[in-house]
């Protein structure tokens, strides 16, 4: 079997504990962030089951029988897919914290060449639906040769909604501002002067300052099939 990840000792008996139906109020918010980074199947020793205090005859067994005994939890590591230890606590490597910590888990889209990009349009289009603001992060909106739109930028463009919008765009998109409004009028089209993104590689688009998304090889390939593009959507906070 291969086991994606380990759990510290605090970690596997409150995810026992809820298997079993014995969380208590209290844990409520640690099972929640703990469901939000798990992947199945973790991996377990007899050793950190004693010491996590839980109780489970049936599965020491089947732990034995995959010379799965006195591992630690640091130790069981080295044997998972992802090479990470969820804690609760910790921060340091190889713990990933399961709430505030640099690794995050995340929707990922990937899109390879040739692949439909229906789909990405659609989730961008419902992602964005209800956004008073949106940043577009790329700058390369403009065509270097005749200084107009790009086509597929003109295409991102018109995913977004048709009403009263603020939408802010890289200094370098500016001239291009007034066919950004054209497609819709009501939006009030502005320099980003954030330095969020200002030595990204990536692109990426801000929706209310909130919900981020990683375009990893650029807008245009989320209308050009010629290349792979994936999307990373991912809390901004």
């Amino acid at each position: 079997m291969e086991y994606t990840l380990a759990m510290d000792d605090q970690l596997l008996k409150l995810f026992t504990d809820f298997k079993r139906g014995r969380q208590g109020e209290t844990s409520s918010l640690l099972i929640q962030n703990l469901l939000r980074m798990y992947h199945p199947p973790h991996i377990t020793s007899a050793a950190q089951l004693k010491a996590a205090g839980v109780e489970d005859p049936a599965l020491l067994q089947q732990l034995a029988s995959a010379n799965l005994i006195r591992q630690t939890a640091e130790e069981l590591v080295a044997l998972t897919r992802y090479k990470i230890l969820l804690s609760a606590e910790d921060i340091h490597y190889p713990a990933v914290r399961i709430s505030g910590d640099s690794v995050s888990n995340q929707f990922v889209m990937t899109l390879k060449p040739g692949d439909n990009r229906t789909k990405a349009h659609d989730w961008f289009r419902a992602l964005l639906a209800d956004a008073k603001t949106v940043t577009v992060a790329d700058r390369y909106l403009c065509d270097e040769t005749s200084g107009r739109l790009k086509p597929n930028a003109r295409k991102f463009f018109q995913l977004l909604p048709k009403r009263a919008l603020s939408v802010f765009v890289p200094r370098s998109a500016l001239p291009v501002a007034s066919e950004i409004k054209q497609i819709c009028p009501s939006w009030k089209v502005k320099q980003d002067t954030s330095t969020r993104y200002s030595s990204a590689h990536d692109r990426y688009v801000l929706i209310d300052g909130q919900l981020e998304i990683v375009v990893t090889s650029g807008i245009d390939y989320l209308f050009d099939t010629a290349k792979e593009c994936s999307l990373l959507v991912r809390s901004a906070n």
